[in-house]
């Protein structure tokens, strides 16, 4: 039962975070979008090494 909760929570997330960058894409500049990537991806390794 756990198992299956823990999975329909990463697929829920995943289907929004689909979402926002879809909406995101969409409507922000270019600059924007790359400077929100380039935080992103910091954030992403710093919780990978620590």
């Amino acid at each position: 039962m756990r198992r299956r909760r823990i999975e329909r929570r990463i697929i829920g997330l995943m289907l929004l975070m689909a979402g926002l960058v879809i909406i995101a894409v969409i409507t922000l500049p270019y600059r924007v979008w790359m400077v929100l990537l380039g935080c992103c991806m910091l954030y992403l390794g710093y919780k990978l090494f620590i």
